[in-house]
């Protein structure tokens, strides 16, 4: 522990927390260097060298503030070391919300947190990360204020979470399940009564309620500020109460979804990944009934009952989102509370000691499992990072000799041509590694999905400006015999001028 005297005041920082911030810095650049310092855009971020994408029209009415904390630019290592420190101020906080006093536990704490897939897939999408991750550590101080406030703190947290969801509202989510953790805490670890528990409890029902709460309040305020309608991606514009049958689609997309991001959509494989999942799964039972057994907390019926369902709860807590509108679908970047099981794993880990061979077995094999964890993880951060570079290299090249193309045609005359692109070209590479997870925002393949991915690539890499034909226009041309006629890419012929308009073929 060291002590710092700023003024008048006396500012101490353990040694914990500098183990869990150094932790989270030296783990998260072997893991995600490569994308801190490349540029590797993918087929979202090329509509956004600036800014941080949607923000009032899809609900999320604090994001373009949070952005502005670095700058409305796609900065990799700017982005990428505010991110950093974002999720190294998590684990500080968690570690001391939970008591994690064993320095090893919280190295394996910031590790997993900083290597876990959604952190990937945010990184993927580097223009808008850095809030992201800001929603995470909002999320998370929402419950720290909770916690280790006592008047004012259901308040501040109300706050936290409304503005943590004003960014994304998915993060809602870590919230819910760190609160599920602390009851899950309290019953087996502290064992305290049901009662006794609940009425503890009530003020992180009131925080979630009432941030959220305050999160839609802002939000209509924002909408008839600025004459904003919710559309209907992702649900967003349908939020409400559902009926029977959607509750039970949203659980059965709740389980899909769980065990997706775990490697075990099939059940457990034979795979690294899909097998330290699956014995993560195993032992948090098991170490959950030993510590029951132990601490008897067995005798109190209504205490055990609420901590084993606590438990199962975790996954409806962590894809709550679903339950909330029939039109959600879950991606990589709204996964972030599915590795709170992790933490739920270390917490319980601390509590068995090296004396007992049971105790002994559990520990170890935990031990084993999370760092088996933190090294796929920035073994697989690294591998998809190496597809965005193949994919960025491919999409350049292949945008590249398209232009090459266009130009050589003797009814090119000037760069303000309109020109369509009918169709993906599709030039996936052989014998890459599959990467499980499924990660979103990084592909195999070039990101050249249509006419504006061209475009925009044109104008900022060669300094070409083109217009989009229309959609109208583009249907006309379809109808033309001269299009029908056409090769498609690669061959000659690929590209030619219909109705005054530049069109090339990418696919039939």
């Amino acid at each position: 522990m060291k002590t710092f005297t700023i003024g008048k005041k006396k500012i101490v920082l353990k040694e914990e927390w500098m183990v869990g911030f150094i932790t989270t810095w030296i783990v998260g650049l072997l893991a995600h260097a490569y994308r801190f310092f490349n540029f590797l855009p993918i087929w979202d971020s090329i509509y956004n060298f600036t800014g941080v994408g949607s923000t009032y029209t899809l609900g999320r009415w604090f994001l373009g503030y949070a952005g502005l904390i670095t700058s409305m630019f796609d900065l990799p290592w700017v982005n990428g070391a505010f991110s950093l420190f974002y999720i190294s101020i998590v684990v500080i906080l968690l570690t001391e919300m939970f008591e994690i006093k064993n320095k090893g536990m919280i190295v394996l704490c910031a590790a997993i947190f900083v290597s876990f897939p959604t952190v990937v897939s945010s990184f993927a999408y580097m223009y808008t990360a850095d809030a992201y991750l800001l929603a995470f550590l909002l999320a998370t101080l929402a419950v720290y204020l909770t916690w280790c406030v006592k008047k004012w703190g259901t308040i501040a947290g109300m706050v936290c979470l409304a503005f943590a969801m004003g960014i994304y509202q998915a993060y809602a989510t870590v919230a819910i399940v760190l609160v599920l953790l602390y009851i899950i805490r309290q019953f087996v670890i502290e064992k305290l009564d049901f009662l006794e528990a609940v009425r503890k409890d009530l003020k992180y029902l009131g925080m979630l309620v009432g941030g959220a709460v305050l999160y839609a309040v802002i939000l209509k305020i924002t909408l008839i500020r600025y004459n904003i309608t919710l559309p209907g991606y992702q649900g967003i514009g349908a939020l409400g109460i559902m009926s029977l049958g959607q509750y039970k689609a949203a659980l059965q997309k709740t389980l899909y979804h769980f065990r997706l991001i775990l490697g075990m959509e099939h059940g457990v494989e034979k795979h690294v990944y899909s097998l330290l999942n699956a014995a993560a799964l195993l032992l948090i039972g098991l170490i959950l009934i030993y510590l029951l057994v132990r601490n008897q907390v067995y005798k109190k019926k209504m205490s055990m009952l609420a901590s084993i369902a606590a438990v199962c709860l975790i996954p409806v807590g962590a894809y709550f989102i679903n339950f909330t509108s029939p039109d959600v679908q879950y991606y990589t970047l709204m996964e972030m509370a599915v590795c709170l099981i992790y933490l739920l794993m270390i917490i319980m880990l601390l509590q068995l000691e090296w004396k007992t061979w049971i105790s002994k077995i559990l520990k170890g094999c935990g031990i084993f499992v999370l760092c088996g964890l933190v090294y796929y993880n920035v073994i697989n951060s690294n591998i998809a990072y190496f597809n965005m570079n193949l994919s960025y290299h491919k999409s350049i090249s292949i945008a590249e000799d398209v232009l090459q193309r266009i130009e050589q045609m003797d009814e090119f005359q000037n760069q303000h041509d309109k020109v369509v692109i009918m169709g993906d070209y599709n030039c996936a590479t052989e014998n890459l590694q599959i990467m499980m997870p499924s990660i979103m925002g990084i592909s195999n393949d070039s990101f050249l999905n249509d006419s504006y991915h061209y475009t925009i690539i044109w104008n900022y890499c060669f300094g070409v400006q083109m217009e989009q034909a229309s959609y109208d226009e583009m249907m006309e041309i379809v109808e033309t015999d001269e299009y029908k006629n056409m090769s498609v890419y690669p061959l000659k012929g690929c590209v030619e001028y219909i109705n005054g308009i530049i069109v090339v073929k990418m696919q039939e």
